[in-house]
């Protein structure tokens, strides 16, 4: 496994230079200039006072008042014009760094163990962590902007103070120390409490959308639980902007603090420089100058380091975050293709003592679960819900690899195959099926992109009886289904279970598993459903994961699954002989389901 990522703070700096290069070079550079101009026009106001005030007791010529004009002018120029176009080009950066950034996160994402995808901690440092990753990375580099503009400025200005009065820049310095470290604290625990807010986030965006979403309109209709739901999405909701409150509220009032602190200290350097002023010491044009610096610098020593400091801590946090998000376990050839293998026959699938229990949990979902799966003949897996029937699936393909036992596929550990070699020898439709927002012919396709056959992905549709699906839509096999693009049509469920079954049957795996995906349909039409499946998928091994019995007659045999194991192992006619069996129990507690 490749060593992971490491962000670094500079790394707010230099991937934006490694982006986009003009823009970034640019921006910096402006920033540059921004930071000299309060000092610039300080320079430039002072001799224009002094000049205007000897022009007006007849010591110099009115020429002589041009320069320190022209020196304003282009500064007025400067601070009007150039924003306007380092926002344009900056602009242009950040849509480049952006694009780049989500292809690392993505790709990230993408390569994860899937642990990590059933684990609440990690997907809130996920949700966290790529919510919006190029806004982080832009604050992150707008906030080295901010610093090095005030930097630039600050140590501009504080030159000019000290050569009028040392003391005074002294004691600007010694008071800004306390507010950086105070700034730094500040942020640092912003953050924490930003991450709790993110918890609660998750919750109540969880709720908005069983309140708003179409697929819930029925059962909220049917159930009257939309005030119920409200109510709890208005408390989360309440607790996330009281967090989010008592955030804005201390960096207000340790900026505000800041602030009279360094307000005070104007006006006493202020009073200070009065008796060098009327004793002929200072200039009056450097005096109203120099005043109006020192509250350019103060604020900026006050609120914006405030700022920038509590910004820099914050970001540190985000970036442990970051590192802790690309620190995480990936699986190899995650995120690669599928990659069938050459003259692959499935022969035999076997679990022997396998017993596995989900990361950071004490129960043993599987306990020395031992079974053989032959070529030849069709099985269905049967239990209660919970009893595993759900995790042997995810054993099968690999999804988890730290179970006690073996998985063997033709003899073999199916840890030993290659991940990207696994994915193409078996396929499932889980209970939880995706329904893509795209055309029907990509629903299809997206079975096999390896694949292009149109006689096929046409094959594939009738077979499962959604042919008259096709026929019916306004443009065929490219109409886009779902709700988001325009002219779109929403299918119902059952059509939509039939397009997620002709996609296994499109991706032509070796092995083939249905896990449950017909739950939502009354037990009549699964049947129908996995019968239909079972007739047109002979030349496949098939797996019919169920807790519906009458779907589980159409196997060859039947696996009773119980208290983590294989309990009970036959065909429909030798379970029901068992007296008392689990199987029998099960199926005299259904049967009334499937009289008519």
């Amino acid at each position: 496994m490749p060593k992971p990522m490491k962000y670094r703070t500079i790394d707010f700096v230099w991937l934006p230079l490694k982006y986009a290069p003009l823009q970034t070079g640019f921006t910096i550079l402006y920033t540059l200039l921004v930071g000299l101009i309060p000092a610039y026009q300080t320079v430039a106001t002072a001799s224009f006072i002094d000049r205007a005030m000897d022009i007006f007791a007849g010591k110099r010529e009115p020429a002589e008042i041009l320069l320190p004009v022209l020196l304003i002018v282009l500064a007025i120029l400067f601070n009007n014009l150039m924003p306007a176009v380092a926002d344009l080009v900056s602009l242009s950066g950040a849509n480049r760094i952006s694009v780049r950034l989500r292809e690392l996160v993505l790709d990230k994402r993408a390569a994860l163990e899937y642990r990590h995808i059933e684990n609440a901690e990690t997907q809130d440092l996920i949700a966290r962590v790529c919510g919006e990753p190029a806004e982080s990375f832009q604050r992150g580099f707008q906030n080295f902007l901010l610093a090095e503009k005030l930097v630039i400025s600050s140590v501009s200005l504080l030159a000019i103070v000290m050569t009028s009065s040392f003391a005074s820049g002294i004691a600007i310095v010694i008071v800004s120390v306390p507010l950086i470290f105070l700034a730094m604290k500040t942020g640092k625990k912003n953050y924490e409490m930003g991450k709790e807010a993110a918890k609660i986030q998750r919750k109540y965006r969880y709720l908005s959308e069983v309140l708003t979403n179409k697929e819930y309109a029925q059962e909220r209709s049917l159930f009257r639980y939309s005030g119920y739901l409200q109510e709890q999405y208005r408390s989360l909701y309440e607790q996330s902007q009281k967090i989010e409150s008592g955030i804005e509220w201390k960096t207000y009032a340790n900026m505000k603090s800041g602030s009279l602190i360094t307000l005070a200290l104007v006006g006493i350097i202020a009073a200070m420089l009065i008796p060098g002023v009327a004793a002929g010491k200072m200039a009056v044009g450097v005096f109203i100058a120099l005043i109006n610096g020192l509250f350019s610098l103060i604020q900026g020593m006050s609120w914006r380091l405030s700022e920038v400091m509590r910004e820099y801590a914050r970001l540190q946090e985000y970036r442990k975050d970051l590192n802790a998000f690309f620190a995480l376990s990936e699986k190899q050839d995650a995120d690669t293709a599928p990659l069938p293998m050459k003259d692959f026959q499935f022969e035999t699938l076997e679990f022997k003592n396998v017993t596995f229990r989900y990361p950071g949990t004490e129960r043993e979902i599987l306990k020395d679960c031992s079974f053989l799966l032959e070529k030849g003949k069709s099985y269905a897996i049967v239990g209660e819900n919970g009893a595993g029937k759900s995790t042997i699936t995810k054993l099968i393909l690999g999804m988890y690899e730290d179970y006690q036992g073996e998985v063997l596929l033709n003899g073999k550990d199916i840890r030993s195959y290659p991940f990207a070699c696994l994915k193409a020898l078996v396929s499932v439709v889980f209970q939880d099926f995706s329904r893509y927002a795209v055309t029907l012919r990509e629903n299809i396709l997206l079975g096999n992109l390896n694949r292009e056959d149109e006689k096929g992905l046409e094959q594939a549709l009738s077979q499962i009886g959604a042919g008259k699906l096709k026929d019916k839509l306004p443009h065929g096999l490219d109409t886009p289904l779902g709700k988001i693009r325009t002219g779109a049509v929403e299918v119902s469920g059952g059509e939509w279970q039939r397009i997620a079954i002709a996609r296994l049957l499109y991706s032509d795996s070796p092995i083939n598993i249905l896990d449950e995906p017909t739950a939502a349909l009354d037990p009549v039409a699964e049947t129908d459903v996995y019968q239909m499946f079972s007739q047109v998928n002979q030349d496949r091994f098939t797996i019919y994961i169920t807790h519906r019995l009458g779907a589980a007659k159409i196997a060859d045999q039947i696996l009773v699954l119980n208290q983590g194991k294989i309990q009970e192992m036959g065909n429909h006619d030798q379970l029901m002989s068992l007296d008392g069996g689990i199987y029998q129990t099960m199926f005299e507690s259904q049967k009334s389901w499937y009289l008519s």
